[in-house]
């Protein structure tokens, strides 16, 4: 099992929204966008199909950016 966290964003609305979500998945059994799916509870084929069902558009998933502090 692998626990990561991706940030999806978009718009519900017209207001703009960014959210973190923790996913936890088995590599060998589904990919990142199976997960996201599976964490909205929804038998959306795609992450497109999953943002219109969710009625968010300009939406998309990505990885946060970690900063590391160099001194």
């Amino acid at each position: 099992m692998v626990k990561e966290t991706v940030i999806i964003e978009g718009s519900v609305r017209g207001m703009k929204f960014s959210k973190p979500v923790l996913l936890q998945y088995n590599p060998s059994e589904e990919n990142i966008e199976e997960a996201i799916i599976k964490f909205f509870n929804s038998h959306a084929q795609s992450f497109e199909e999953l943002a219109v069902q969710r009625g968010w558009t300009n939406s998309y998933w990505t990885f946060p950016q970690y900063y590391e502090l160099v001194i």
